[in-house]
Formats: C-alpha cells, sequence, structure tokens
C-alpha cells in the first residue's frame, strides 16, 4: 500500500462563488475529515444482551483546511476563501494525485467559517471551515 504525504501529491480543488474549479493545493498545509460517515441508530430490544445499532442516515462532515496566510490578489485564500462562506460549494479532494485511475472524493458543502489567526513573531495562518451538504457525489477515480 502507498502512503501520500499532503505536501506530495495531494491535490484540493475548491469552486468558487463564480462557477471555477480553482486548485488551492499550493495554499493548504492540511484538510481534514473528508469521508463517510453514518449515524448509529440504537435497536436494542429487551431481551438483547448488550446494545445492538444498525445503520442510520449518512452524517454531514465538517472540513476544516488550513494553511499559511496568504493575500495574493485574485488566487490567494484570502482573496477566495472569505468570498465563500455562507455559499454551498463543490471541493475535490484528490489524496494521491490526479493521475488517472487514483481516488478522488468530490462533494458539496456549506462554507461557514474563514479565520486568520497569528501570535506574536509567529506565522499568520488561515483556516476554513465547511460542512458538507447532503452526501459524497462522487467517490471514484480520476
Amino acid at each position: 500500500m502507498a502512503k501520500y504525504k499532503v505536501a506530495g501529491v495531494t491535490v484540493v480543488r475548491i469552486d468558487n462563488s463564480a462557477g471555477t474549479i480553482l486548485d488551492m493545493t499550493q495554499y493548504i498545509d492540511s484538510i481534514t475529515t473528508v469521508g463517510k460517515e453514518v449515524a448509529p441508530l440504537e435497536v436494542t430490544s429487551f431481551n438483547d444482551g448488550a446494545e445492538r445499532f444498525v445503520a442510520g442516515i449518512e452524517m454531514s462532515e465538517e472540513v476544516t483546511v488550513s494553511g499559511a496566510f496568504d493575500d495574493a490578489a485574485t488566487s490567494g485564500p484570502d482573496a477566495v476563501f472569505p468570498t465563500l462562506v455562507g455559499t454551498i460549494n463543490t471541493i475535490e479532494y484528490n489524496p494521491a494525485g490526479t493521475v488517472s485511475g487514483r481516488r478522488k472524493i468530490t462533494g458539496e458543502y456549506l462554507f461557514v467559517s474563514y479565520k486568520v489567526s497569528s501570535a506574536v513573531k509567529e506565522r499568520v495562518n488561515y483556516e476554513l471551515r465547511a460542512r458538507r451538504d447532503g452526501t459524497i457525489n462522487a467517490t471514484g477515480t480520476n
């Protein structure tokens, strides 16, 4: 099984509010929680010796994207990400790159916040948070 570094082959593309998919990989240090999770529903009956569960509906996950602050006029995260807050747009996540046959996860997300933070004499960072709207649209390959 191959192992991939985020800074190596991973590609993250985010739809801007104008409907254009932008490759934001160069501005991203980390992206968290892209996958599937279902809500467990308890179905334990009186005669069961232990708790029992069945799979419920797919849960909406929260994705956090973070990296170094960059205010490049049209392409940097500070130009692109604030305009996404309050809108539903696509995130395309390619954890192993975009070579044909590699895994690709695409979904629609409600962008809920964009924040800039720093400490004295430290790097200025940003954090973008988004919540999935519905199910993952596609888990497939490039």
